[in-house]
């Protein structure tokens, strides 16, 4: 039985499953602290740890709230994201390997835009797309 590629074949699969090639945690900080920096505020461990698993607006309007930030949560979220898109390394791709994302829920989908292939889950994936074995 022939498998056929949809995707260029891969002899060598990297997983980066808790942010370890790509410290996007460390980015969002780096996103947030660079709009706080405009209004001389900081965006302290206090605040970050009260955001950490909310949606993206919940967590732009406690950010906003607790800093006394002088802008809508909307433009907060905004902001963020702009700087996001550009600090948010696309290393894998510039390398010239394919990327196959399984983002988190609350991720910007803006952000997986260059990825190559994005998934819901692992489960969702099927090697053989890229001419590895199925699996059993």
């Amino acid at each position: 039985m022939s498998t056929q590629s949809i995707f260029k074949p891969v002899t060598h699969v990297l997983f980066d499953m808790d942010g370890l090639l790509l410290d996007t945690e460390r980015l969002y900080t780096v996103s947030y602290q660079e709009v706080c920096d405009r209004f001389g505020k900081k965006y302290t461990w206090d605040v970050k740890s009260s955001v950490m698993g909310k949606k993206a607006m919940e967590a732009s309007t406690i950010i906003r709230d607790s800093l006394e930030l002088p802008m809508t949560p909307e433009e907060l979220l905004s902001e963020t994201r702009k700087i996001q898109e550009k600090i948010f390394p696309s290393a894998g791709l510039a390398a010239g390997m394919q990327v196959v994302m399984i983002p988190d829920d609350k991720l910007d989908r803006g952000l997986t835009q260059e990825a190559t292939l994005v998934l819901r889950t692992m489960e969702d994936f099927k090697p053989e797309m890229f001419g590895l074995p199925a699996y059993d």
